[in-house]
């Protein structure tokens, strides 16, 4: 027994050493120092970064590594590493060191790892680095540390530092180790105009090189011919390179072992498109390249047969943010070999840049106008091809406002779908075949309809993302869960934001496997739909919506999966729940059960006193109600009959004494409603052809374009409350007098209009005037200045919008034209 209180007493006192050496502890040397140990190691890390250091503090010989980091250094003593002959790392980045002598790494032998990056040396003596022969990474970024100094490096494998290129000059050290390799210009300085076969002649092992961001305008065949080993090539943001000159680049790789390539952002953005050609890429068909990256390069059209030159090893390849359009080359789609395709953000918008680099070479356009033929199919689906070994397709954030009709897919293996981000608006579908697909992220697409067929060609589907929508439209009526009854393998549905007010009982019918179910951010007030037959069902999110409390029917499914499910985990946060005696056996229910809630702590209700009241004991909480609801129910109950009792005869009595003078009200309101009418039936005439109703902030868009096109250009009269509004009248008596003086109301929206006060009170009275005025007539019209997103409209705008009765101001040229004649045909 004593043995065995020693050995548990032993135990203990190494945990707690562990424990604190693993938070570290303040360093015996330097009170600003953090130094780490784990046991039985007996060498320390020394953590000082941020230490507002303005010397190198003296390390004794068991650090293992030391961190100085964004400090204030200036300066590295000689010798002063001569003890520290075990350290194996040392970070000196972000100071400000402007000299490394001869002696400022002696003794350093066993040294692997240096990173000098983000300092001000521009002076470094011969033989610095001499001392560092155990050396395999350094980080030399924004630094002015020359070459020719690295010589003493002979098991270097890693090195980060900038490249000036003069002329036709090279990299002037033999590392035969050297492995990886970064010039990049994206975290330190790079500026190699011209690559020309000699410039990395003495380096042939590198396996990946790093040339982005270098403003390289042209690369002569050979450079990279002798690279043998080189597995991983970035030529990215070179926007004067064209693929006209990476075709040299491909001619090269033939000789190496490329695997990764990655050309985005070769062609300048605000040039003209660009076409990829065959003889661009069939040089890569001898090769095993796996990944291909041209991103950002305003491609918009491929030469008819350029893909077939790809090789049949690439798996992945990423062409997002360019300009595609329709061409010849979608019949060679089928034979592309990748498994992995990315191409999201087409037409994606840009800033201009103040400074843009300047081309030493042609600024070249690579896309010529060609004849193609569109053969459209008689059917109603549409047939598109798809490369044969695709797994994964990514189309995120392309913002093209589509409706999804029936489409025939070529036979294909795709497992992963993403659409997030886009404007799909309505998903009639199918899509066939999908049968091997198990995600599909349709999300954020302002989406507000989707038929009962479109899953019908996706049976294996498991994780189905559809938040951020508008299914709130069209989901409360599916009373028979047809629109998810194709697709019984989901085990995660997301239904979040999407304005749903209800859901119907069979809804999720046919989803027997739903382990995580969201309908967080809707406008639920009661849990009707079924969820007893998911027996898997491990979190249900109904966060943010409108319940008071989850009624008796609700809280007996919970129960009823609970009981087979012991991990289940619902989440009610930010609802508006209420604590009252008419909710009491809901809180009763908090108290007692075992399914756990997400973030009890914020969960709040409100008393019947109308002060909110934390809901993190639930059990304290029911004690309290039962006391204030005992038992007055049949003196409530008789008092309420009395006062509905007198309240009766008091009526009674006052009708019967005024009965004539009723009779008189009734009839005259009556023949004054009929004057009204009539005169209005009359009036044909308005003083206004439109009332424009816009923020201040919009007022140069209004005062500077719409009114000259419309009432200069078009001869149209239109209101503006800045010029029309009589001077000393109340301003909402304007509003309403001048709403009614016209025959549309126009309305510029944009976010600044959904905050004003008066511009929200003028889109109400207009409503209201066209119901009740104008016999329900739709005399308001919606211009955005700007795209926004569904979630930050009010329920409101979003049903004018679903109407139809908007528009969108594009900004451009022939936009602008278009857009102009709508609106002049809509108030003409």
């Amino acid at each position: 027994m004593f043995l065995l209180i020693n050995l548990l007493f032993v135990y203990l006192i190494v945990r707690h050493v562990n424990t604190d050496a693993a938070r570290g502890m303040k360093c015996y040397f330097s009170a600003k120092c953090r130094c780490f140990s784990f046991l039985p190691t007996p060498y320390y890390n020394a953590v000082c970064s941020h230490s507002l250091l303005n010397y190198i503090p003296v390390f004794k010989d068991n650090i293992h590594s030391i961190d100085l980091s964004y400090n204030r250094i200036e300066k590295i003593q000689n010798r002063h590493f001569s003890y520290n002959c075990n350290l194996k790392e040392l970070n000196l980045s972000h100071n400000k060191i402007k000299t490394l002598s001869k002696y400022s790494f002696h003794g350093l032998r066993k040294l692997s790892k240096l990173i000098v990056s983000q300092n001000e040396i521009d002076s470094v003596e011969t033989n610095t680095f001499s001392y560092l022969q155990s050396l395999t990474y350094l980080d030399a970024k924004q630094t002015k540390i020359n070459v020719s100094t690295l010589q003493s490096l002979p098991f270097l494998k890693t090195l980060r530092m900038d490249f000036i290129l003069n002329g036709s000059d090279s990299l002037s050290f033999r590392l035969l180790q050297l492995k990886h390799l970064d010039l990049s210009g994206t975290s330190g300085r790079c500026d190699a105009r011209t690559l020309t076969v000699d410039v990395f002649k003495f380096i042939p092992n590198i396996e990946e090189l790093n040339l982005s961001a270098c403003k390289i305008n042209w690369i002569y065949k050979g450079t990279f011919r002798f690279m043998k080993n080189l597995s991983i090539l970035d030529l990215s943001y070179n926007p004067c390179l064209k693929f006209s000159v990476a075709e040299n680049v491909t001619h090269d790789l033939i000789y190496t072992s490329i695997k990764i390539l990655k050309a985005n952002k070769i062609h300048k953005t605000f040039e003209m498109n660009t076409m990829i050609r065959r003889s661009h890429l069939r040089n890569l068909k001898k090769t095993n390249l796996t990944e291909l990256q041209i991103n950002s390069n305003r491609i918009q059209k491929i030469q008819k047969g350029a893909l077939l030159y790809l090789p049949s090893s690439l798996r992945t390849i990423s062409m997002s943010d360019n300009e595609f359009s329709y061409g010849d080359y979608l019949s060679d789609i089928m034979v592309v070999p990748a498994e992995h395709v990315n191409i999201s953000e087409l037409f994606k918008s840009h800033i201009p840049l103040i400074n843009e680099e300047q081309c030493d070479y042609r600024n070249e356009s690579n896309c010529e106008e060609e004849k193609v033929e569109k053969h459209i199919s008689s059917s109603s689906a549409i047939l598109v091809p798809l490369p044969y070994r695709l797994k994964s397709l990514v189309y995120r954030k392309c913002l093209i406002r589509y409706e999804i009709p029936p489409i025939n897919l070529a036979a294909n293996k795709i497992e992963y779908l993403d659409f997030y981000q886009n404007m799909f608006y309505s998903l009639i579908g199918p899509l066939c075949p999908l049968n091997h697909v198990t995600y599909l992220d349709l999300s954020d697409n302002m989406c507000s309809n989707v038929s009962k067929v479109f899953f019908q060609c996706t049976p294996n589907l498991q994780i189905l993302r559809l938040q951020n929508n508008l299914l709130g439209f069209v989901l409360p009526d599916d009373v028979n869960g047809e629109v998810l009854q194709h697709v019984p393998q989901l085990k995660e549905i997301n239904l979040s934001e999407n304005r749903i007010p209800t859901l119907p009982y069979h809804f999720f019918k046919s989803q027997f496997l739903v382990r995580r179910l969201y309908l967080d951010g809707n406008l639920l007030d009661y849990l009707i739909f079924k969820i007893d037959h998911m027996k898997d069902l491990n979190f249900l999110g109904l966060s943010n919506n409108r319940f008071s409390y989850l009624n008796k029917t609700a809280r007996d499914q919970l129960e009823t999966v609970f009981m087979n499910n012991k991990n289940l985990s619902i989440d009610i946060s930010g609802n508006p729940l209420k604590c009252t005696c008419d909710t009491k056996d809901f809180i009763q229910w908090m108290g007692n059960t075992k399914i756990q809630f997400n973030k009890l702590h914020l969960y709040t209700c409100r008393l019947s006193t109308d002060k909110k009241q934390n809901l993190n004991n639930p059990k304290r909480l029911y004690e309290d109600l039962q006391k204030e609801c005992a038992s007055y129910t049949s003196l409530i109950i008789g008092l309420i009959s009395l006062v509905v009792l007198f309240v009766s005869i008091v009526t009674l009595g006052l009708v019967y004494r005024h009965r004539w003078r009723i009779r008189y009200m009734y009839y005259m309101v009556k023949i004054r409603y009929f004057e009204t009418k009539q005169k209005t039936n009359e009036k044909n005439i308005y003083t206004y052809d439109a009332f424009v109703s816009y923020e201040n902030n919009d007022r140069s868009f209004v005062h500077g374009q719409l009114l000259r096109k419309l009432e200069n250009d078009a001869g149209l009269k239109l209101c503006i409350h800045q010029r029309d509004f009589l001077p000393g009248r109340d301003i909402a008596e304007n509003i309403t007098s001048a709403i009614h003086d016209s025959r549309k109301i126009v309305v510029i929206m944009s976010p600044n209009y959904l905050d004003s006060y008066w511009c929200m009170f003028e889109y109400n009275m207009a409503r209201v005037e066209s119901i009740y005025s104008r016999n329900k007539e739709n005399i308001l019209f919606l211009v955005f200045l700007q795209q926004m997103l569904p979630r930050s409209l009010p329920l409101l705008v979003l049903e004018l919008v679903q109407s139809q009765s908007y528009i969108e101001y594009p900004n451009d040229e022939y936009g602008d034209t278009v857009f102009w004649e709508k609106l002049k045909e809509v108030l003409a």
